[in-house]
């Protein structure tokens, strides 16, 4: 983290009321007293000062202490403070420059890093205190654009997707936006909806913003590929879930439909999770391999658990039953051997991409538990299928890998999931 602080060379006035002594600042147009050594009509230069306070306090033992401040101090010090993570003494720092010089240059720049200390310290609501005092006090600011960004990812993490996706079509409606900035509002506005479960309407967020990423591909170098990549990975989410929702339902007829729609979103899942990994980002390509993996396990999962004729289920049919299953077993073990073969790709590829963590530690589980599967030797206690089996649990997402994100004048990360750090001024 940094932040860009600046001091004047230039030493301020001074005005002395009683114990709490403000500076005074000279402004443009203000009347400046004639100066006798000064030729008549020579230039005269007028300079805006940031004040200075000068505060006396008793010490233990009743001294009279003297400190002198300004805002550029404050600043300093809240900076400082934020670089070593000392987050409390950074948001006191910048809490009393906005007390004490509340029309300070200072004071866009020390809500944000107010807001980014808050975070640090997971006090997501002091953060959305800060940043919503940027944005509101500020709206025509660029400095604004940037506390948005920090106001909808502070709102995801407090789980708060409904505020979340406000803030990032809010964020969408401005006209100052690089084309990482849109592809970024994007994908996190479709990721709050595809948190709330409203997929079709995520499903379009995410189209949108591939659809404009290829608008203006040959135009336009992206600075990072993640929030693409996030978006190309949600799109088969999206397939997935609706995958997972088909039921295997008798009679035979109803059956087979299920069965060829359930194929045909495991397909279209698969090329969706393809065109992840195709893209390059080694974060989202090794989340896209193991769920492709999953994919044909869970097809699998759901054969085994598919209905079958209440003649089977009789206690007196325990040896047919048996039967039914070992030969369903023998007919869908190719679903089986698909899958591991997707894990041990996954894992190859994170073994080259040097790709650490969840997606790694998941993919070798996977694999391991499949190979046990395959092995002739192994026998399964037989389950009988619940009337309603509990799908797959959903893996959690990766977390974004920290990358640098610049513009003319700031050049901190911003971007994490779904938090994001960007210091300003």
């Amino acid at each position: 983290m940094r932040t860009r602080s600046f001091r004047s060379p230039l030493l301020p006035l001074i005005a002395f009321p009683a114990l709490a002594l403000a500076a005074g600042c000279a402004h443009p147009g203000a009347t400046v007293p004639a100066n006798p050594a000064t030729p008549t009509g020579a230039k005269v230069t007028e300079m805006e000062m940031e004040p200075i306070k000068i505060e006396a306090t008793k010490g233990p033992d009743g001294a009279v202490q003297i400190e002198s401040f300004d805002a550029a101090d404050l600043f300093e010090q809240g900076g400082k403070a934020l670089g070593e993570k000392r987050f409390d003494d950074a948001i006191a720092s910048y809490d009393r420059l906005l007390k004490e010089f509340d029309d300070s240059r200072y004071k866009k720049a020390a809500l944000y890093n107010a807001g980014l200390a808050c975070q640090g310290k997971k006090d997501w609501t002091g953060a959305v205190a800060r940043f919503k005092a940027l944005v509101d006090g500020y709206p025509a600011a660029s400095d604004a654009k940037d506390g948005l960004f920090q106001l909808g990812a502070t709102y995801a993490e407090m789980g708060n997707w409904p505020a979340s996706a406000e803030v990032f079509a809010r964020v969408l409606e401005r006209s100052d936006l690089s084309a990482d900035d849109r592809l970024e509002a994007l994908g996190r506005r479709g990721f709050a909806q595809f948190q709330l479960h409203d997929l079709d309407t995520a499903e379009r967020t995410f189209r949108s913003s591939v659809a404009y990423y290829h608008q203006i591909e040959k135009e336009e170098r992206l600075e990072t590929d993640f929030f693409l990549a996030l978006a190309l990975y949600h799109m088969g989410q999206i397939s997935h879930e609706r995958f997972r929702a088909i039921p295997l339902r008798l009679p035979e007829q109803r059956m087979s439909a299920d069965l060829d729609e359930k194929a045909r979103l495991l397909l279209q899942s698969q090329r969706q999770y393809i065109d992840t990994m195709r893209l390059g980002n080694a974060e989202w390509a090794a989340a896209s391999g193991f769920q492709v993996g999953a994919l044909y396990e869970e097809l699998y999962d759901a054969f085994i658990h598919a209905p079958v004729p209440a003649e089977l289920m009789s206690a007196q049919a325990a040896e047919k039953r048996e039967v039914y299953y070992g030969e369903l077993r023998k007919k869908i073990r190719v679903l089986l051997e698909k899958s591991v073969h997707w894990y041990d790709e996954n894992l190859r590829m994170m073994e080259r991409l040097g790709v650490q963590g969840e997606w790694r530690d998941k993919s070798k589980l996977a694999y391991n538990k499949l190979q046990q599967l395959l092995d002739p030797s192994y026998r399964p206690d037989f389950q009988p299928p619940q009337a309603s089996p509990s799908p797959a649990a959903e893996p959690r997402l990766p977390e974004a890998p920290q990358h640098s994100d610049t513009n003319s004048n700031e050049g901190a990360p911003r971007h994490s999931t779904p938090g994001v750090t960007r210091q300003i001024l």
